[in-house]
C-alpha cells in the first residue's frame, strides 16, 4: 500500500536508476495518472461528476490521452539518456583523472612506455608519410586517374629480354596518333638542358613538348597563353615559349609584361607566350621552361628508330583503362608495321599503363617499401615492449583489483578503468611521437633527389619530390590511430587477465598461482617476439652495412682525391666539329695555367655516373655478324692523351693515345682489361682491329689494354673502349683537373679560365670526384643509415624487454631465491641462473628470428653488393650481439639476485 501513498516522483528516489525503457515508461504513466486522479478529485470537490470531472481533466491535457503519454514517454527517454550519458562522462572524467594519477605515481613506468611508444609511432609515421606523398596521394592534376603513360615495347634480343618501357620516336608517335580513339589528348616530352644567352649566361633544364601537352596534364597558363596546335607540325612551329612561375620570379622580376618578350636560347630568339602556374615544373619536376618539341633540328625529328621521347596521355570521355590498354597493344602492331624495325624482323608492340604508377624508379619504390617494412617491425617491437609493461604492471596490481573485485566492482568497469589508463598513456605516446616524425619528416625532406637517391626524372618522378614530405592531417591521424589501436589491444590483453585472476590467490599474494605463472609465460613469449622481430631487422641491417662496406672498400679503378670536373655549354652551331679540338686544346692550355693545377684532361663521361654511350663492337678479324642487333655492346669513351694519368687508370700494356693520333692518321682504340678478356680471350688484343659503332672509328687498330674503370657504383667493370678525342671531336665532354691542393677551393679560377678562353659559353655542373663518389653511393649510404638506426632502435627495445622480463622475474620469485640461498646457493650460482633464464629467451627468439630473417632478407638482395641475403658472417655477428645484449639486460636483476638476504626474502612473503 505504501506504493500508492507515495508520488511517483518520490518513489524514484528511493529506486536504483533506471535501466530499461518498460520501467522509465512505467514511471511516466503512473506519474500522469497520479495527475488525472488529482485533477479528477479537484474537479468533484468543484461539484463536477465523476464522469465530467475526468472528461474536464482529460480535456484540459490537450490532447488526447495517447498523445499525451507519447509525448510525455519521448521526453523521459531524452532525459534518461541525458542522464545515462551525464553518468558515463563522469565516470570516464574520473577514470581519465585516476589513470593519469596513477601514471604519475611510477614515472619510470610511464617514462619508459611513453618513449618506446614515441619512438615506434614516430619512426612509422614519418616513413608513413614519405610514403603517403611519394606512392598514395594523387598526381597534381585535374582527375589524375584519367592520365595514361604511353610507351613501345621491343622485341627480345638475343642476350637481353625485350624492354617494355620504350620512348618513342617522331614518326611513330604520328602514326600512333592519327590512329587511336581511345585518348582524347595525348603529348611527347623530353627533358633537356638549354643555355639562355640572352642577358646572364646560364644553363637551365627544360621540356620540350608537344603542343597539347599542358592541356592534357590540365594545367593552364596562370598568364598569356597556351601553345597553339599549329605547334604539332614542324612546319608550322613557331618558336614560342612558356616558362615557369620561378623562371618569372628571379630572371624577369615578375614583369607584368612578360607575355610577349623574347628570351634567346642557344642563341635563337623565342617568344614567352605564357606563364605556368607557381607549383608546375613540368613532370620532370625541374623544367625552367618549355618549348615546341616540333623546334627540335628536322633530321633529328624524321629519323624513325631515333628513340628520344616520353608520351603522356588522357583517356577520351567513357573510355575505361582496361579499353585503352587493349587499344593500345593493338595499335603497337599498327606502328611497327607502318615504320618496322629494320635490323630486327620481329615486331614492337605498345603498352599503356596509369601515369601514377610511373611516380617513382622502381629501385626508390623497392627503398621505401623495404624502409617502411623495417619500420614496421620497429612499431611491432615498440608495441610488444608495451604489452610487456603493461603485463608486468598488471602483475603488481593484482592484490588492488581483487580488493576492488572483493568490494563489489564489475569486472566490466575495472576492465574499462585499465584500458583508460592504457589508452592514456597511448595518447600521450602519440604527442610524443609527433616530436620524433616531426624530426624524421625534417630528416627525409633533406635529402636531395637528384643526387641523394639519384632518381630517374622522366615519367613524372619529379612532380612530387622528397621535399614534399609533409606532417600533414594524415600524418597526424596516422600516428593518432596507431597509438589508440595501441593502447586498445595491447591494454585490453593484460587488463581482461588481470579481472579474471583467482581472488583467494590474489589476496594471499601467492606468486604459484596460475594467472601469475600464465602472465610470467606471456610476458616470456612477448620477450621471444621482440627478439624474433630484432633480429630480422639487425640481420637486414648487417647485410646493408657490409654490402656497403664491400661497396666503399672495392677499387673503382681511378684516384679520386683533388679531383674536380666541369662541362662546357655549346649553343647549336657555336662551334663547328673540326674547330673543337683547337677550342679544347686552349682550354685545356687556360686551364693548365691556373695555380695548383698539376694535370687537366677531357672525356665524355665520368666514372660512377651510371655508364656513357654504348654501342656495338665489331671484331675485324671474325666473321662479320650482318645484323647490328646481334652484335655486342660495349660502352664507349672519348678521351684526351693525358685523362688515364690525371685520373690515376692503370695501362696493363700497350700504349695510351698521344698527340699524333689526330685526323687523318691511323684511327686507335685504348680497351680495358674486362673487353680484352672477353673479346680475345687467351689471346693478345693489342694489334687486333675492330670497328667501333660510334664516332666513325670503323677500322681502328687496338693499342692498349687499360684497367677497368666502374661506371655503376654498384657493379663491377663491364667491357669499355676508348676513342682518341682527336680523331672523333665532339661537343658534351667533361673537363677533368687534377690539382696539387684541395680541388674545391679551384671552383672561382676555373670560371675565371673558362670565361677567358670563351667569354659567351656558360661552365656548369662542377662537382669534385669524390663528391661524385659520394653521390654515387648515397642511395646505399641512406638504406645501410635508415636500417642500421631501425636496428638499433629494435636491439635497445628488446634489451629494455628482457631487462623488464628478467627484473620482475626476480621480483615475483624473491622467495624462491631466497629458499635457494638459505639451501647454499652462492652468488656465482645465482647468477647464473638469472642470466642462463635470459638467454634462453634469447635462443628461442634467435632461432625463430633466423628461419624469418632468411625468408625477410630476400626482399635486399637487389641492393646487396657483394653479399648474399643469406650471408653466415653476418648472421653469426648478429646472434653473438643478441647474445650480448641478453647478458648485459639479465646482469643487473641477477646482480639483485645474487644479493638476497634469505632472512629477509622469508619474512617478506
Amino acid at each position: 500500500m505504501i506504493r500508492f501513498l507515495l508520488p511517483p516522483s518520490v518513489r524514484r528516489l528511493f529506486r536504483l536508476p533506471l535501466r530499461t525503457t518498460a520501467a522509465i515508461h512505467a514511471d511516466v504513466d503512473d506519474e500522469l495518472e497520479s495527475l488525472i486522479a488529482s485533477r479528477v478529485d479537484y474537479l468533484i470537490a468543484r461539484g463536477m461528476s465523476p464522469a465530467g470531472a475526468r472528461a474536464e481533466a482529460l480535456r484540459r491535457l490537450g490532447a488526447s490521452l495517447d498523445d499525451a503519454r507519447h509525448l510525455l514517454h519521448q521526453s523521459a527517454d531524452h532525459r534518461e539518456h541525458r542522464m545515462q550519458f551525464s553518468e558515463f562522462v563522469e565516470s570516464v572524467w574520473q577514470d581519465v583523472r585516476y589513470a593519469a594519477r596513477g601514471l604519475a605515481r611510477r614515472p619510470a613506468f610511464t617514462v619508459v612506455a611513453v618513449a618506446t611508444l614515441a619512438i615506434g609511432v614516430g619512426g612509422t609515421t614519418a616513413i608513413f608519410s614519405a610514403v603517403d606523398a611519394l606512392l598514395l596521394r594523387p598526381l597534381p592534376y585535374p582527375h589524375p586517374d584519367e592520365l595514361m603513360k604511353v610507351s613501345l615495347v621491343t622485341p627480345p634480343r638475343p642476350s637481353s629480354p625485350p624492354i617494355d618501357d620504350m620512348v618513342w620516336s617522331y614518326p611513330k608517335f604520328r602514326v600512333f596518333r592519327d590512329a587511336q580513339r581511345v585518348f582524347r589528348d595525348l603529348a611527347l616530352y623530353v627533358s633537356s638542358q638549354v643555355t639562355i644567352t640572352s642577358g646572364d649566361i646560364d644553363r637551365v633544364p627544360i621540356e620540350y613538348v608537344g603542343a597539347t601537352y599542358l592541356r592534357t596534364l590540365g594545367v593552364t597558363p596562370m598568364r598569356g597563353r597556351d601553345f597553339d596546335l599549329a605547334n604539332d607540325a614542324p612546319a608550322t612551329a613557331r618558336r614560342e615559349a612558356i616558362i615557369t612561375y620561378s623562371l618569372w620570379q628571379h630572371r624577369f622580376d615578375a614583369d607584368p609584361a612578360i607575355v610577349g618578350r623574347t628570351m634567346d636560347v642557344d642563341r635563337v630568339p623565342y617568344t614567352i607566350i605564357g606563364v605556368a602556374p607557381q607549383d608546375f615544373r613540368g613532370l620532370s619536376g625541374q623544367a625552367q621552361f618549355f618549348l615546341p618539341i616540333t623546334t627540335l633540328p628536322t633530321e633529328e625529328l624524321e629519323q624513325a628508330q631515333s628513340h628520344s621521347y616520353w608520351l603522356v596521355a588522357r583517356l577520351a570521355r567513357g573510355e575505361t583503362r582496361e579499353q585503352a590498354e587493349a587499344a593500345t597493344r593493338a595499335l603497337g602492331t599498327r606502328v611497327s608495321d607502318a615504320l618496322p624495325d629494320p635490323f630486327n624482323k620481329a615486331k614492337w608492340g605498345a603498352k599503356a599503363s596509369p601515369l601514377d604508377g610511373a611516380r617513382l624508379a622502381p629501385s626508390i619504390r623497392r627503398s621505401l617499401l623495404v624502409l617502411f617494412g623495417a619500420v614496421a617491425l620497429v612499431l611491432l617491437i615498440a608495441c610488444v615492449n608495451v604489452a610487456n609493461l603493461l603485463l608486468g604492471r598488471a602483475s603488481t596490481r593484482r592484490r588492488e583489483i581483487a580488493v576492488r573485485v572483493a568490494i563489489g566492482a564489475g569486472r566490466r568497469r575495472l576492465v574499462r578503468l585499465l584500458v583508460t589508463e592504457s589508452v592514456l598513456l597511448a595518447l600521450v605516446g602519440a604527442v610524443a611521437s609527433v616530436l620524433v616524425a616531426w624530426l624524421g619528416v625534417r630528416a627525409l625532406g633533406l635529402i636531395d633527389p637528384a643526387t641523394t637517391l639519384r632518381m630517374h626524372r622522366d615519367s613524372g618522378v619529379g612532380v612530387i619530390a622528397f621535399s614534399s614530405i609533409t606532417l600533414d592531417w594524415r600524418a597526424l591521424a596516422f600516428a593518432l590511430g596507431v597509438s589508440l589501436a595501441v593502447g586498445l589491444l595491447f591494454g585490453l590483453v593484460p587488463a581482461l587477465g588481470s579481472t579474471h585472476a583467482s581472488l583467494d590467490d590474489a589476496l594471499r599474494g601467492d606468486g604459484r598461482s596460475g594467472g601469475v605463472a600464465g602472465a610470467s609465460l606471456g610476458r616470456r613469449g612477448l620477450v621471444v617476439a621482440e627478439v624474433t622481430l630484432a633480429l630480422v631487422l639487425l640481420a637486414g641491417s648487417g647485410l646493408m652495412l657490409r654490402s656497403l662496406t664491400k661497396l666503399l672498400g672495392t677499387d673503382p679503378g681511378f684516384d679520386a682525391r683533388n679531383v674536380i670536373t666541369f662541362r662546357v655549354a655549346f649553343a647549336p652551331g657555336e662551334v663547328i666539329r673540326d674547330s673543337m679540338p683547337g677550342f679544347y686544346t686552349e682550354l685545356l692550355d687556360r686551364v693548365r695555367a691556373v695555380p695548383g693545377v698539376s694535370d687537366v684532361a677531357i672525356n665524355s663521361c665520368a666514372p660512377l655516373s651510371g655508364g656513357c654511350n654504348l654501342t656495338t663492337l665489331e671484331l675485324l678479324d671474325r666473321p662479320a655478324e650482318p645484323n647490328p642487333m646481334r652484335r655486342p655492346l660495349v660502352g664507349v669513351h672519348w678521351a684526351s692523351p693525358s685523362w688515364f694519368e690525371t685520373m690515376g687508370v692503370r695501362l696493363e700494356r700497350g700504349r695510351l693515345f698521344t698527340a699524333a693520333d689526330r685526323i687523318g692518321a691511323q684511327k686507335v682504340t685504348v680497351v680495358n682489361d674486362v673487353a680484352a678478356a672477353r673479346f680475345w680471350p687467351g689471346a693478345d688484343p693489342l694489334g687486333k682491329m675492330a670497328s667501333i659503332g660510334q664516332g666513325g672509328m670503323d677500322s681502328a687498330i687496338v693499342v692498349g689494354v687499360v684497367r677497368g674503370v666502374r661506371q655503376n657504383p654498384d657493379s663491377m667493370p663491364r667491357p669499355e673502349v676508348y676513342v682518341p678525342y682527336a680523331q672523333s671531336p665532339r661537343a658534351g665532354m667533361i673537363v677533368f683537373v687534377r690539382s696539387a691542393r684541395d680541388a674545391a677551393t679551384l671552383g672561382p679560377e676555373l670560371r675565371r679560365a673558362v670565361h677567358d678562353a670563351a667569354p659567351r659559353l656558360p661552365l656548369y655542373d662542377m662537382q669534385t670526384m669524390d663528391a661524385r663518389a659520394a653521390g654515387a653511393t648515397a642511395q646505399a649510404r641512406f638504406r645501410a643509415l635508415l636500417l642500421g638506426l631501425f636496428a638499433a632502435t629494435a636491439l635497445v627495445l628488446a634489451i629494455v624487454g628482457i631487462y623488464g622480463v628478467m627484473s620482475l622475474s626476480v621480483t615475483s620469485r624473491w622467495r624462491e631465491l631466497g629458499i635457494r640461498a638459505a639451501l647454499g646457493a652462492d652468488r656465482s650460482r645465482m647468477l647464473r641462473l638469472i642470466v642462463g633464464e635470459g638467454l634462453s629467451l634469447v635462443a628461442a627468439g634467435t632461432a625463430i628470428g633466423l628461419v624469418g630473417a632468411l625468408a625477410a632478407t630476400r626482399v635486399l638482395s637487389a641492393f646487396l653488393f657483394g653479399v648474399s641475403p643469406s650471408d653466415p658472417v653476418t648472421y653469426g655477428l648478429v646472434t653473438v650481439v643478441l647474445a650480448a645484449a641478453a647478458v648485459l639486460a639479465s646482469w643487473i636483476p641477477a646482480r639483485r639476485a645474487s644479493r638476497v638476504d634469505p632472512v629477509v626474502a622469508l619474512r617478506a612473503d
